[in-house]
């Protein structure tokens, strides 16, 4: 319906000022969310080609040599992207199950102290180390 109609039926100018406002600011709240949405898009992309060239840097130290074209930025990037939609669709998972708030608090509680496994100079079996490690995490 439009101003005319509105008024002829008997809308008060009040009225439609409130509504014009209240889809004004609607509007106006929906451009800040796409904005931050494109700015943090445009900041993970960024964050993903540093990454990516770091590890090419590190790559090349860690064997001392330079890498051929092979192993470029937008290689890794591909990489990153399909992991990031990989971890999307495992948060997906647990949310759905009601998990990922647990695992999560869990995660942020948990005190991040190497474990304290005790090593004897006797002879250690396979199941006794693993023992051990499953006792160090309760």
């Amino acid at each position: 319906m439009d101003l005319y109609e509105a008024l002829k039926a008997g809308t008060s100018t009040e009225e439609l000022l409130r509504a014009f406002h209240k889809d004004l600011d609607e509007a106006i709240a929906r451009i800040a969310v796409e904005q931050e949405a494109a700015a943090n898009k445009e900041y993970l992309t960024h964050c993903r080609e540093c990454l990516a060239d770091a590890f090419i840097e590190y790559a090349e130290a860690f064997l001392n040599e330079d890498l051929d074209e092979s192993l470029s930025v937008e290689f890794i990037v591909k990489i990153l992207e399909e992991l990031e939609k990989e971890m999307e669709q495992t948060i997906a998972f647990f949310k759905k199950i009601g998990k990922i708030d647990k695992i999560l608090e869990k995660t942020k509680s948990e005190d991040k102290k190497p474990a304290n496994i005790k090593v004897t100079t006797r002879s250690v079996n396979d199941d006794d180390i693993i023992a051990q490690f499953i006792k160090s995490l309760k």
